[in-house]
């Protein structure tokens, strides 16, 4: 575990660092929001992720140190399988939003996640994949007036 938590920690530092130079300031984008520039919120996120990730490192190598643990071993796919699959998934989801309304997507993405953890109850189904669904199509046709899910 203390293997895995070096080597996500060191994935999260690399890109938070891509963040911070190279993509908040080339797509941050000129608008402003709640009065901020949007790059200032992107870049405290980034900085959280960075001092975050840094100390995940530091405390994880350290660790390794102390119990003489290798930092490289042997590749286990089904450890990197367990670990990508929901940023996969994700992936899937964002690629579906660009070509098709977001009610139409929010009900798969929610329903699709309770079938993989295992849900066996319909009316949960329902409640879980609609009541959210719904709630977006009000918030955008009705109070924002803008109509575009």
């Amino acid at each position: 575990m203390l293997r895995i938590n070096f080597w996500s920690g060191l994935a999260v530092v690399a890109f938070s660092v891509t963040l911070l130079i190279w993509i908040i300031p080339t797509f941050g984008g000129g608008g402003f929001s709640f009065g901020l520039p949007p790059q200032l919120i992107a870049t405290i996120g980034a900085w959280i992720m960075l001092l975050s990730s840094g100390c995940l490192v530091i405390l994880s190598s350290v660790s390794l140190v102390r119990s003489k643990e290798p930092l490289l071993s042997g590749v286990n796919f089904s450890e990197i399988w367990h670990q990508v699959w929901p940023f996969l998934y994700v992936l899937l989801f964002i690629i579906l939003a660009i070509y098709l309304p977001l009610t139409w997507i929010a009900p798969l993405l929610i329903g699709g996640l309770l079938f993989i953890l295992g849900e066996q109850r319909w009316h949960i189904y329902l409640i879980c994949t609609l009541t959210p669904t719904a709630g977006l199509y009000i918030l955008t046709v009705y109070l924002m007036r803008i109509g575009v899910v």
